[in-house]
Formats: structure tokens, sequence, C-alpha cells
């Protein structure tokens, strides 16, 4: 069964037509969180345009998938998912990407996707910024909770959703097996005792979540965290 980056060989970009159902583009689908947002945003039936950016602009097997690059996008799309890539600012030396047909955001690039957003008639905008909750925010957490964040909200979309889950799945991976095993009865004590909001999901739940919320939204700001994220995928 051929996966999303076996669809993907070179589509040119088509404008969504009339519908009831709406069009979305994902941005920083080369990491893993952002790949898996897009197989989940693949299985939801509210969409009936899915755009991808890619280095490179192609077709796929999937009839509603289409990948373009950024400079292809001139018409009105009504979502768009902005995923930050799990390894921050690193130099692409230091970094995976999860499939080389996708292209990385990086922070930098969040506020030009979202102007060129907000000028093409894009109402609901999200960004997924994985984050160490358990420790000390980062400088790329400061970088994006002080300036990007705010910039985006002075952008106007009607609805902003602002999600901050864990990248701790993404770093236990890196970590011996023992490492990864303490860790793992941590996160257990953690959970029992702080209860959700420190309690990090797995990026399998963060798409689940993440894509849920951006069907579900409201008018306004959102700002969906670890506790908010986890009542997601229970409720």
């Amino acid at each position: 069964m051929p996966t999303v980056a076996d669809a993907l060989a070179g589509a040119r970009y088509q404008a969504p037509a009339p519908s009831e159902k709406k069009s979305v583009l994902i941005a920083g689908a080369a990491g893993r969180l952002g790949e898996r947002i897009l197989t989940r945003v693949l299985g939801a039936p509210d969409y009936h345009r899915i755009y991808v950016l890619a280095e490179d602009a192609m077709p796929s097997t999937e009839a509603k998938l289409s990948a373009l690059r950024q400079s292809e996008w001139v018409s009105k799309i009504d979502h768009v998912i902005a995923v930050i890539s799990e390894h921050g600012n690193k130099p692409a030396l230091f970094a995976h990407n999860r499939t080389d047909v996708f292209s990385a955001l990086t922070t930098e690039q969040v506020v030009p996707l979202a102007l060129q957003a907000k000028s093409l008639g894009v109402s609901r905008f999200m960004l997924v910024t994985p984050t160490n909750i358990l420790s000390q925010p980062s400088a790329v957490y400061a970088q994006l909770a002080n300036l990007t964040e705010a910039e985006l909200h002075r952008i106007g979309f009607d609805s902003l959703l602002l999600v901050r889950p864990s990248d701790h799945e993404t770093r236990q991976r890196q970590k011996a097996l023992p490492t990864r095993l303490l860790s793992f009865l941590i996160d257990i004590i953690t959970g029992l005792m702080a209860g959700n909001k420190h309690t990090p999901l797995s990026i399998e739940n963060t798409a689940r979540a993440a894509v849920r919320a951006m069907q579900d939204s409201t008018p306004g700001l959102s700002i969906l965290e670890p506790d908010r994220l986890h009542q997601l995928i229970n409720s």
C-alpha cells in the first residue's frame, strides 16, 4: 500500500472548487509530527482538497492531495496548519527530515507564511510548536511565545490556534534504551502527581488532537497546551 510520500510525485496547484467542505494547506510536513498531521488530515472527511508545501510541485495518486511550492500558492485555501520543525533552527546537517519531498518550516518562515495566508483569504490558521514542557523554555520557544505568536495575533485571522505540545517523544528516540525506560517511569510518576498539564503526548496523539482542534475551532484565539490536547483525544 503506498505511503503519503509515495503518493506524491509532482502536482500542479489547482484552486479549490466552491464547496461546503474545506481546503487545507500543511506547512512543515517534513518532520515526524508534520507528516502524522498530514496523514490525519488525509483521513478527515471535512477536507475535500489538501495541499502540502514541498520543494517541488508534485501530482499525487491521492485524489484530494497535491504538493506545491509556496511561491505557487496564489489562490484561496480555507485553513492552514503550520508545524515548526522539531529540530528548531538547527542546520540541516543535524536535522532529519521524515521525507525529503516535503518542506520543513523554521521559526523565521512562520510570519511570512501567515501574511501570505491572510492575503489569500485564509480564515483559520494553526501554529504547532513542539516544545519541551518539562524543562525551562528554549530560546526557540521564547522567540515563538514572545514574538511570533504575538505577530500572528495581530495579523487578524478569524480563528488562530496556537498548539503547544511537547517534543518529548522525538527527544526520547535519541536516547539509549535504559535512559528511555527510566524516562518512561518518570513520565508516569509526573502524570500521576501533576496531571495532564505535564504529561507528554505521543506524536500520534498530538496529531489527532491538533486535527480535531482545527476542525472544531471557534472564532478568536485558542491556546492548546497538553492538558487541553489530552481532553481532545479523550472526548
